[in-house]
Parts: C-alpha cells; structure tokens; sequence
C-alpha cells in the first residue's frame, strides 16, 4: 500500500466518464438473477401449494401468479424508476388486501383449517367460518396476494439488492409449519428452493471477496449463483430419482421420533424447564423420567400411531393391564417413584432383599394365585416397543425369567427390544376368591433344607432368627407343595418376604401423603360415610374404593380437554373442588390420593389398557397371535395392595367401569360409551374416534412417556366451539377479577412487545451508524473507506433529488455543489470526497489521514442536514428504515 499524499486529488482527465458504482447492471447480470428468482419463485409456490393443498381453483390462481411474477421481475429489469415501480407495485397489493380485507381472513382461516386437519387427520376444524361468501374464491384471494408479495420480495432482494439471509429466512419460514408437522411436500419443490439457496448463497460469498461491487464483479457473482443453483439441481435431481427406484421410504420410526419431538417442543414450558427438558429428553429417546408432571397440558391429543406390539402364544380372553410406571410420591403436582433411601418401615430390609434375592414384589401375585388355584391357565406374552421411551411394561400376574427388578415398582428385561411374561390368568382376580382364602398363621420350617446357608443368608436379610418362622398366608403348606413345578422355590421366599418385610413397608410408604391445607380441604369435602370409613379387609378396601370413585363421578366430567392446572394451585383439589374436569391422569392421581386418605395402600399407575376389542382383532401366523396397541390404547389407574396377595389394579375412571364384570372386578365395555363421560369441547378426530372406541379397552386418557401422558396434550382446541371458560386455563374460573388481571397481562404482553421491537428499531439504527462511521475512519483501509464513502455520498444526493447521469465527475460534482447550495445544505462533501475517489482510483494516490477524517465528518454533517430538512415521515423513513443518518 501507497503512503498518504499531501493532496486530495492527482492530475487526471477531466472529461473521463467514471461510472457509479450504484448504476445498474446490464442485462446479461439481470437475467442471470432473473432466473435464481424463478427458481426460488416456483419452488416456493409449488411446496407450499404440495404441503398445504390449499383449495384456491389452481386454473385461476396459477395465470394470476405467473403475471404478478412477470410484473414484478419486469419492474427490476428497467433501467430507471425501478424502486418507486417497486414502492408503487408493493402499494397496490396492500390496497388491493386492505380493500378484500375480510375475505382474505376468512382465507387464511380456510387455509389454516386444511393445514390443521391433515397434520393432525382429523375431519375438525381450527376455526368456525360463519360466512356467505364463496370460501375457496377466498382461498383464492388470500393465496394471490401471498403469491404477489412473494414475487415483489423475491425479485427485489434477489435482482436488485441480493440479500441471502432475508430471502432464505422467509422462504424457509414459509414451509416450516408444513415441515413441522410431517405433512409431505413435493421433492422436486424442494430441489427448487434448495437450489435457490445455495444460488444466493453462493452470490454472497462471491460479493465478500470484493471491497468494490462493480459491474464486471456483480456479473461474475450472478454467474457464481446461477452455476451453483444448476449443480445442486443436478444433483439433488439425480439422487432422488436414485431413490425413486430403489423404493425408499423414510422409516416410520423417524416420523414417529419426529412426531414426538414436534409435541415435545409444542408443549415445551420456560417456567416449568426442568420438566420440559426432561419430556424433550424422553422424546429424543435418551432418557426416561421418573417424574410426571401433572396439569401441564391442557388436552389430549393422538397420532395413531403404534407404541407396542403384543404376541401371545394363546389368546387372552379378557381385559388386560399393562403397566409401565408407578408414581409413589405425590408432591409439587408430580408423581415422583420411591428412592432406595425412603425413609419407612422396613425399606431397609425390602432393598436389601430386592437387591440381593430373587424376590421382588412384582412376582407376588403370580406366584400366590399360581398356589392357590395351581390349574389356572398361563400364557406368554412378549412385548416389542416400537418407539423407545425408556420405559417398560409387565402384564399383572406375570412372572419373567430374565428380569431385573432395580426397586418394588420397576422392571428391566435383559433385552430392550423385547421380553417375554408367563402371565396367570384370571387376569383380574376376583373378590370372592380372595374372600374364600383369608389370611392365616402358618409355620414355615427353614430347617433341613439343602442349602441351608443360602436359607440362613435370607433369613438374616429379613432380619429373623430361628429355623421355625410364623407368617400370615391366605394358603397352606400343602397347596405350596401342590404348585405348579415353574414355581416352586420360589413360593416360600416370596411368603416370608411378604408377610415379614413387604407389607408392614406398602402400608408405611404408600399410605404416606404431603402436609396440604389443599389436600385438607378435599379430604373435608369427603361425605361422612367415607370420612367414617375404616377398611381392613380386601372386600371392604375395595367397597371404600368403588365409594370413592362414585363420589368424583358424581361431582365432575370426564373431557379429553380440561385446561391447564395453574401453577399456584394443588392438582387434586383444583380437579376435585373447582375444575371439576379431567380424565384418566386426573382421576387416577385422585383416587389414588384419597385411597391413602383412608388408609388404603395405593399407587398411580401409567401404561396401556389391551381390551377385548384389541385383542379380537389380533392377527395371527407362526409366532402367535400379535395385536398393536395404539397410542390411543394409553390409560392411568389406581392400584392397592391386597395382604398376602400383592398389587392390584383398580378402575377409576368413568366409562371404564359399571358396564361388564370380570369376577368381581369391573373393567370397560366394549360397547357402549362412558355414562359420565361429556364431550363439551370439539376434539380431534382420533379423540372423537375415542367415544366409540375408548371404552372398549383402548381409550388413552393418559400418557406414558411426555410427562403427564403418552400423547402429548396441548394444542388449541380445534372446531367452532371454544374451551369452556371454567376449563383451566391461566387463572381457572373466570370471575371478573381473573378477567381484569388477565386484561392487565395481555395490555402489559402487548406493550413489552412494543417496546423490545422499538428497543431492536433503535440499536439497529444506531448499529449501521456506528459501523459505517467506523469504515470510514478506517485508516488502515484507506480504499475501502473512501469508495464507502462515495456510495453514500450518491445515495443522499438520491435522496436529495439529483441523480447521476453519465457525466463527467468533475462536473457532477460542480453540479451537486449547485444543487446542494440551492437546498440551504452543506456542500462540502462533494467537493472533497469525489475528488479523492478519482485520485484513489486513477491516480493510485491515497489521501491524508486528515483528509479522509474531514471527508467523514462532512458527509456525516450532510446527512444530518438532510434529515433535519425532511418532512417527518420522510425523516423517520431516512433514519430507521434506510438508515441514512
């Protein structure tokens, strides 16, 4: 680099033309960026008309578009008054949208409609339309004018001003809801915009390789883009016709991973992060969660999509549970599982055995019924997830070979990717045959065995001295010797560690609740005949439960959509005294609580309920017979414990009981719809698929995986008819206070909005003013400085009204001093800066430090002038929309 001269200028010839740097380009440039914005054109229109379908009469809509796109490509073509052509154009096409105002809403709605009913495959409707109009000529309309911004969009900022990140920003926008959701787009549609992309991408790499944005340079970064937009066309052309013959198809289990991260993230919370990020983790299949937040979602919501897939060697003939989790502790509005360092009766002995011995409370009452009844059929059941929530599931009354049980609730196959049960069958024990085998004393001699050491070693993890051990069984040593040979050895252990250790611990632990003036006032609001009630036997346990079920079917109603539960109030209360809205997750954690109440053992259970429907239409072949649970098939339930027998589950939702009897024991009809069950919001087609199906076996009112249910649950509620106002919400009941403060929320939203977009208008002014002042005192880049300089010099004499017209420089520059003057401006910048460009560009001289300060500061100064002699909308156009000064 040259050192700085003492003059401003070198000799040069005055009549030489030097051509503006900000003139337009020829034609060969043009067309070139013409064609990278038909391609973004096109494949713009074309995947949103493929993702969306919208109904817009495509013999009308694509003649109109194709000529709005002609008239604003033509306008940048021109060589003068493109940009007032554009700002006239861009006039029109708001005029025309303010003027069809309303008809273009009802398009967007119409539009919106379509989007919502095929990502979610429901015949529903997001918005209500009460119109007389022809809804697809407003379709019609709205996707016109969509179609007109996008042509004078895409041909400004790609012909006239190249901006890379504006037009992918908005293109990209434009399909994402589509995307978002898996809706299918076209793939060449893609190859389009793909093309598109890397085209513009592509021409701003090449403008960063140049300080001065000349003819010849802007020639060559069309080229650039325009190459690279055909090579990416090429190939991404080549490799989906690849794929076309190979026959690939994504995998379902990518859209199903894609499924439950777009729930995830739909229902993802800032003020409850711990958990959201939690559900995000479980979505992504890294981790389970040994918490469910309850109340956080305000309806379900369904895919249809399989979670598990069941094989039997023989046919179930009656109603099963599947469980996959068991919440232990209530507090916070979750369900937390029990830690191996509870603090309760005997936990101490209950984990120590559970580590060391085979001997784990979810083999109790297969191991027990198998004694009592020791011709009661089995059968194997083998469960294969189909998409990994870390979870896993065992039938009640099942038994599994190689099984870990990790605590008193849990289970862990050897193989994720399935695991077999030998299941006992009844399924559902009935009550009069637990009645006909009470509790009683029974000795149990240790002594004598083969393996005394391993029976001593037991023994002292039950913390027992002595050969001879009294326990309480509801079965004889003889019918202990009669059991089948599968289990025996494992009977005696199980006995002792239930009547010794387990049951003195389920009683302790799980009757354990939270101190809670909210939890006091439901337990109040209990009749006295359940506030009275004392049970001790498993029949007058189970009256008191079916009394407690009664009493919540009587005071609420069962809706797939109930609102959210606000943060400040307890879950159970708000359900049970003011809501009075919920489905399985709410009355399962209910029952459950109140069962504890009242010194029932109980726990929440999440998992899937596999009915007589599910299972006749089992498809059988070599394997057995196979039946796919659904994600609608996902329910919650209560479960208490039984003495001398173990867990049982237990119904507490409407419409899932009161209809058929297995023993004593109630489960869903097949049939005929819940009682109790009110559908007061309009629900998507898979949870209106529920009112006739639900009560069958497979209803999913709960959720395995997200937190609070399999199938994530927040979304808007689709159709005409809006939530009920007493259904959750933010504030729950919507009394007048709750009104006003929600007013108050909404004005103060609205006014934060306004002042973080004032805030980004002003820093970004001040942005642009501080960068380009820091480019023109630039010493260090001297060339750089001066021809930014000299750009915007031209610009505000545009501004100004004088254009540059060919001339000679020197006499321009004698012209806008002329012109400046007559305005009452400075006119100090001409004179200096014009001069030193020539003298930089020809004369290869590099001005004075001081030099290329005073030009700075007076270009600076005729900004300022001309701001301040600008009417106000002009003046706020200069300085935050161009950011002239």
């Amino acid at each position: 680099m040259k050192k700085h001269t003492d003059s401003p200028a070198a000799a040069f010839p005055e009549t030489i033309t030097f051509r503006s740097s900000c003139a337009r380009p020829k034609s060969g440039v043009s067309l070139l960026n013409l064609f990278l914005t038909l391609l973004g054109y096109g494949g713009i229109l074309w995947a949103m008309m493929t993702l969306y379908t919208p109904d817009c009469r495509k013999t009308y809509f694509l003649p109109a578009a194709g000529v709005l796109f002609l008239v604003a490509a033509g306008i940048q073509l021109l060589p003068r008054f493109s940009g007032k052509l554009t700002l006239g154009y861009l006039g029109l096409l708001l005029a025309f949208a303010f003027w069809k105002a309303r008809r273009i809403v009802e398009g967007i709605q119409y539009i919106v409609n379509l989007v919502y009913q095929k990502a979610h495959n429901t015949d529903v409707v997001y918005f209500t339309i009460h119109t007389k109009n022809d809804i697809s000529g407003s379709a019609l309309l709205t996707c016109i004018c969509i179609a007109g911004l996008l042509a004078v969009f895409l041909a400004f900022f790609t012909m006239r001003k190249p901006h890379f990140v504006l037009t992918a920003s908005v293109t990209f926008l434009l399909i994402e809801p589509g995307l978002y959701f898996g809706l299918p787009v076209s793939v060449f549609a893609m190859a389009l915009l793909l093309a598109y992309w890397c085209g513009m991408l592509a021409m701003r790499f090449s403008m960063l390789g140049s300080q001065e944005k000349n003819r010849l340079f802007r020639k060559n970064a069309s080229f650039s883009g325009a190459v690279t937009a055909l090579f990416v066309l090429a190939v991404y052309t080549a490799v989906s016709l690849t794929g076309t013959w190979q026959d690939y198809t994504r995998p379902e289990t990518d859209k199903q991973r894609r499924q439950d991260i777009s729930d995830t993230l739909a229902d993802f919370d800032i003020q409850n992060l711990p958990q959201s990020l939690r559900n995000l983790g479980t979505a992504l299949g890294l981790s389970s969660s040994d918490r469910v937040t309850l109340g956080t979602k305000a309806k379900q919501r369904y895919r249809d999509r399989t979670d598990l897939k069941l094989t039997f060697d023989t046919l179930p003939d009656e109603t099963m549970y599947l469980k996959g989790y068991t919440g232990s502790i209530y507090s916070d509005n979750s369900w937390r599982t029990l830690s191996r360092n509870a603090d309760y009766q005997n936990a101490d002995v209950v984990f120590s055995v559970l580590q060391s011995y085979d001997c784990a409370p979810q083999n109790f009452p297969f191991l027990f019924q198998q004694s009592i009844l020791p011709d009661s059929d089995t059968f194997s059941c083998t469960v294969q997830p189909q998409r990994r929530d870390g979870r896993y599931y065992q039938p009640y009354v099942s038994f599994g070979e190689k099984v870990s049980f990790p605590d008193d609730a849990s289970v862990k196959p050897a193989k994720r990717s399935g695991y077999s049960w030998t299941v006992s069958a009844p399924q559902t024990w009935a009550l009069s045959s637990i009645d006909a085998h009470e509790l009683h004393s029974e000795t149990i001699r240790a002594a004598g065995t083969d393996d005394s050491n391993a029976v001593t070693s037991f023994l002292n993890a039950l913390h027992i001295d002595g050969t001879n051990v009294n326990v309480s069984a509801r079965f004889s040593s003889s019918e202990v010797a009669d059991s089948p040979e599968m289990i025996q050895g494992k009977v005696i252990p199980a006995v002792l560690m239930e009547s010794l250790a387990y049951r003195d611990f389920a009683k302790d632990a799980y009757t354990d609740l939270p101190d809670s003036d909210d939890l006091d006032e439901v337990y109040a609001a209990l009749p006295e005949s359940l506030q009275n009630s004392k049970p001790s036997t498993p029949a007058e346990q189970y009256e008191t439960l079916c009394a407690i079920r009664s009493w919540m079917a009587e005071r609420t109603t069962y809706t797939l959509a109930p609102g959210k539960t606000p943060r400040t109030r307890d879950f159970v209360n708000f359900f049970l005294l003011e809501n009075q809205k919920g489905y399985c997750v709410h009355y399962a954690t209910a029952g459950t609580i109140l069962a504890r109440h009242l010194g029932i053992p109980a726990r929440y259970c999440e998992g899937y309920l596999v009915g007589e429907d599910i299972l006749d239409s089992a498809s059988v072949d070599s394997d057995g017979y196979t039946v796919e649970l659904k994600d609608r098939q996902a329910h919650a339930w209560c479960e208490f414990y039984v003495d001398g027998y173990g867990w049982v589950p237990f119904e507490m939702t409407p419409g899932y009981y009161d209809s058929t009897k297995v023993g004593d024991v109630e489960v869903a009809d097949s049939t005929e719809p819940p009682t109790n069950t009110t559908q007061e919001t309009t629900m998507d087609a898979a949870a209106s698929n529920v009112v006739s199906t639900e009560m069958t076996s497979a209803s999913v009112t709960s959720a395995v995986s997200s937190g609070e249910s399999t199938a994530s649950e927040t979304e808007p509620i689709p159709g005409g008819t809006e939530p009920d106002p007493n259904g959750g919400g933010l504030f729950g009941n919507t009394g007048s206070a709750a009104n006003l403060v929600r007013l108050f929320i909404h004005i103060f939203l609205w006014l934060l909005l306004a002042a973080v977009l004032t805030a980004a208008v002003i820093l970004l002014r001040r942005w642009h003013i501080q960068r380009r002042r820091r480019i023109f005192l630039d010493t260090l880049h001297p060339r750089q400085a001066v021809f930014a300089m000299y750009r915007y010099l031209f610009r505000l004499l545009r501004w100004t009204g004088l254009r540059f017209e060919n001339e000679p420089l020197l006499e321009f520059c004698e012209t806008a001093v002329r012109h400046l003057r007559q305005k009452d401006l400075p006119a100090d910048a001409p004179e200096i800066i014009i001069p030193m460009t020539l003298a930089l560009d020809f004369g290869k001289q590099f001005p004075e430090k001081d030099v290329q300060r005073k030009a700075a500061a007076s270009v600076e100064e005729l900004a300022n002038a001309i701001c301040a002699s600008c009417k106000p909308f002009r003046r706020f156009c200069m300085k935050y929309i161009l950011h002239l000064c």
